[in-house]
């Protein structure tokens, strides 16, 4: 009995540790444009002349992965801060969790 109550414990801890977290992922084109640059990945260069996003990239795409395919900046304030100092806003760009 304790062995299956343990198993069915371990079980719904796994199971909300990677589900619940991967609602954004941190792509590279966030990452790149964090340092001020753009990504040099060719899917992503291809994707942004398009003004798409890279599906192979941002399969789950934020509001600041749409911005940079439009070739604009995220209108989001906690976005434009997060860019002012230089790093990824991390309430719309979720790091992914190890899998």
């Amino acid at each position: 009995m304790k062995l299956i109550k343990a198993f069915s414990l371990l079980t719904v801890a796994f199971a909300l540790s990677f589900g619940a977290n991967s609602a954004f992922a941190e792509s590279c084109c966030v990452k790149a444009k964090a340092t001020g640059k753009d990504c040099s990945h060719k899917c992503c260069v291809e994707a942004r002349d398009a003004e798409k996003t890279c599906e192979k990239c941002q399969k789950d795409a934020s509001c600041c992965d749409k911005a940079i395919a439009k070739k604009k900046d995220c209108t989001h304030a906690c976005c434009k801060e997060a860019t002012k100092e230089k790093k990824v806003c991390q309430k719309c760009n979720k790091k992914k969790e190890a899998a």
